[in-house]
């Protein structure tokens, strides 16, 4: 990912060299020791958690690898593509892993990611989401036009009047018609606005509708049957547009449908709605995962929706936690109460606040310890007379995508908590 994509010089974009191994770390990665260190020096630095600056953010080597390759094996197995979602960590590092085990694509969520992802080397990008802003829809007419494969969504005739007008004389986008559900996001909500945007689309000079995207994960929350009934029957009737636009001749003239789907927690019941499609046994289809979460899971919010979870029976295993924030036991100013150092700024706290795992400089359990809440610098962690000050505190995270918008450097870490390389950020 080193080499410079052609699109990657538009729009001011340069070759991609995240962290050059012979650049000094310098003090801008907030947790890294040693400001003179080079990436090329960091294997054999030597260092240990409790060598880092406090709070720090980091990785597990053995649950990267696990997941990523756990992910692979079961989309062969069950005949998709997967596009995951690069805004979960915007990591080169990362997202060259998915790469190198065969991800078809990766996603992106705005046109300033899309461009990151290009300056990387990214050969295909699939942009989940409608481009309607002047600057944005510039960048796509310069990246097409410089050579980019890169798919965008549109749920309007007038989303498409503004990709056709913004593209070059000889250039011509893939767009994909979302779907979408009352009181969603975007998406049309009804079979006459999904004809009136594929009908805008074959009559635009610049835009061809190459397929239907939706994003399932809008309609659940957990993985109780309330939730699990309301995203498969948002499922059915996503599979029931995408036959009633094949059957009308929508996407005449395209090699091959692409129908697209997925985020995390749902990635099972989008298979197994993909597998309900009924299409003519000659029309080539590509069926594309977006789930993006799975590389790292976490603690909480995958651990309690993902088909892959501790809890579940997926038939290829499950997947491992890979984040964990460690931190450090400030003070026990009352009974009961620990200050511990690390807040808003540094741990995810949208969906759950984080769990404490274990103690790492002595041998004493967690039971009975919590988090209560969170401050910008502070947490707030109830105890039964087990923190002491000085305590390094192993905690897990729920909801990976905003764990490492907070962090531009994440070590590696082996099975015994050495640091065996990075992994960085651009967000």
């Amino acid at each position: 990912m080193t080499e410079e994509h052609p699109a990657a010089r538009v729009a001011g974009r340069g070759t991609a060299v995240p962290l050059p191994d012979g650049q000094p770390f310098g003090a801008r990665f907030r947790s890294w020791p040693d400001p003179g260190t080079t990436r090329a020096q960091v294997a054999g630095a030597g260092l240990s958690v409790l060598d880092l600056l406090l709070p720090a953010m980091a990785l597990r080597q053995d649950a990267l690898t696990h997941n990523a390759a756990l992910m692979a094996r079961w989309c062969t197995q069950v005949g998709v593509e997967l596009a995951p979602h690069g805004k979960t960590a915007m990591s080169p590092e990362l997202v060259r892993r998915q790469l190198d085990l065969g991800a078809w694509a990766i996603t992106a969520a705005t046109t300033g990611q899309a461009r990151t992802f290009a300056s990387w080397g990214v050969p295909r990008i699939l942009l989940a989401n409608e481009v309607t802003d002047p600057g944005g829809l510039r960048w796509l007419g310069e990246a097409v036009a410089g050579g980019l494969d890169i798919l965008v969504l549109v749920d309007s005739p007038a989303a498409v009047r503004l990709l056709d007008e913004a593209m070059p004389a000889d250039a011509r986008i893939r767009a994909l018609l979302e779907f979408g559900v009352p009181g969603g996001r975007a998406g049309v909500r009804t079979g006459e606005l999904a004809r009136a945007v594929a009908q805008a689309a074959t009559a635009a000079t610049h835009v061809r509708l190459a397929g239907v995207e939706c994003f399932e994960g809008v309609a659940g929350h957990d993985r109780s049957d309330t939730d699990t009934g309301a995203v498969t029957g948002m499922l059915d009737d996503f599979t029931a547009v995408v036959a009633d636009l094949v059957a009308e001749g929508a996407f005449a003239g395209e090699d091959e449908l692409l129908v697209t789907a997925g985020g995390s927690s749902y990635p099972d019941l989008v298979v197994e709605a993909f597998g309900r499609l009924e299409l003519p046994a000659d029309l080539s289809v590509r069926m594309v995962l977006r789930s993006g979460g799975y590389l790292t899971h976490d603690h909480g919010l995958l651990e309690r929706t993902s088909p892959m979870r501790a809890a579940g029976r997926h038939p290829l295993g499950r997947l491992q936690p890979a984040l964990c924030l460690f931190a450090s036991v400030l003070s026990t100013p009352e009974p009961g109460l620990a200050i511990v150092g690390f807040g808003k700024r540094d741990a995810p706290y949208d969906v759950d606040l984080p769990i404490p795992l274990r103690i790492c400089n002595r041998a004493s359990g967690v039971a009975g310890v919590r988090v209560e809440r969170l401050n910008d610098q502070h947490a707030f962690v109830a105890h039964d007379d087990t923190l002491q000050v000085g305590d390094v505190l192993e905690f897990g995270i729920s909801h990976p995508c905003t764990a490492f918008d907070k962090w531009t450097l994440l070590p590696l870490l082996d099975g015994n908590d050495r640091v065996v390389d990075v992994v960085t950020t651009q967000f």
